[in-house]
């Protein structure tokens, strides 16, 4: 059997024998001091794409596809080295098993130190749904969580990330889902929304990122003739993610983000759940990005995010600071 003890799970995971990761983002790190390393993924229903990291260094990746044969990454020396392998995938697409990890060398007890650890819900904003192409239809091929703007941002950061994302999902409904009536909140305490698996692990957060709402402002058109009390479950529901997290942390810092797909039509959700909230929690702040929507589905272009990442880069070093 794989000795899993001086592996670190990345993000929310399921452990039974193997390790399961689900949400775009997670994984799993070790270190390692050898010639090479051989990593087994099982990606279910469908393959799936994962990113091989070198020394916690993001432009020093690898992009490899998930097949029925173990991926063998030669090192350059019999150094050592961190090892981060990031699913790049969302839960909606695919789950991937740790089958087995054999190293030609030793896997050492892992001491990498993290400067915070973020807790981040999004949808397909968070997901990297559809930004690796202006046109076609999204698929594993042409979306990327490890190129989205958040995961990049805080990767960057040497921040400890838990991300629960999901494209078409809403904080609370969504006109794409089905039923249309859940949304996210109803999975802040399982593993991710593919699955009904509960996450035992929850910690607390340094700061806590939301980028939610495109989707139900998008449920609310539909249902025009309840705006006022469908806006008003959104508010109350926002504020039930955030006491979720800040019972673990009373000096927890939240940030809402909006603005990445340029959905002018949803402006007025986020911004009069902030104006609501803010008098409740001194450390909740917000920020807009100038966005942008030329990818699938008027989604932001990869390049759209590698500017955003830089953006919210900022951000939170002024939030953190």
């Amino acid at each position: 059997m794989m000795d899993l003890k001086n592996i670190k799970p990345l993000g929310r995971y399921y452990l039974n024998n193997h390790y399961y990761f689900y949400n775009g983002g997670s994984g799993f790190s070790f270190k390692v001091k050898g010639n090479s390393f051989i990593v087994n993924l099982k990606s279910k229903p469908i393959e799936g794409y994962f990113y091989i990291i070198l020394d916690h260094n993001y432009f020093n990746k690898v992009k490899v596809i998930t097949s029925d044969s173990p991926y063998r990454c030669s090192l350059k020396d019999d150094c050592e080295h961190y090892i981060d392998i990031i699913k790049a995938n969302e839960a909606n697409d695919n789950t991937f098993e740790l089958v087995d990890l054999s190293v030609d060398g030793e896997i050492l007890p892992f001491d990498y130190q993290y400067d915070k650890k973020v807790k981040v819900y999004g949808d397909s904003t968070i997901a990297g749904f559809g930004i690796l192409s202006h046109e076609g239809d999204a698929s594993i091929h042409t979306s990327d969580s490890v190129k989205d703007f958040c995961f990049k941002a805080l990767y960057e950061l040497n921040m400890e990330m838990e991300i629960v994302s999901a494209s078409g999902y809403g904080l609370v409904f969504s006109a794409y889902t089905c039923p249309k009536n859940i949304g996210v909140i109803d999975y802040i305490n399982n593993i991710a929304v593919s699955t009904r698996t509960p996450w035992n692990n929850n910690k607390p957060c340094d700061l806590l990122i939301i980028s939610l709402g495109c989707n139900d402002n998008s449920y609310i058109q539909e249902n025009i003739n309840l705006k006022e009390e469908l806006v008003k479950k959104f508010i109350s529901k926002y504020q039930q993610l955030i006491d979720e997290e800040a019972r673990l942390n009373k000096d927890l810092k939240i940030l809402m983000v909006y603005g990445t797909l340029k959905e002018e039509t949803a402006y007025y959700l986020y911004e009069k759940a902030y104006e609501y909230l803010k008098p409740i929690y001194k450390n909740l702040y917000i920020h807009k990005f100038d966005g942008d929507n030329t990818a699938i589905s008027n989604h932001a272009y990869v390049t759209a995010h590698e500017t955003m990442s830089e953006e919210l880069k900022n951000v939170i070093k002024t939030i953190l600071q």
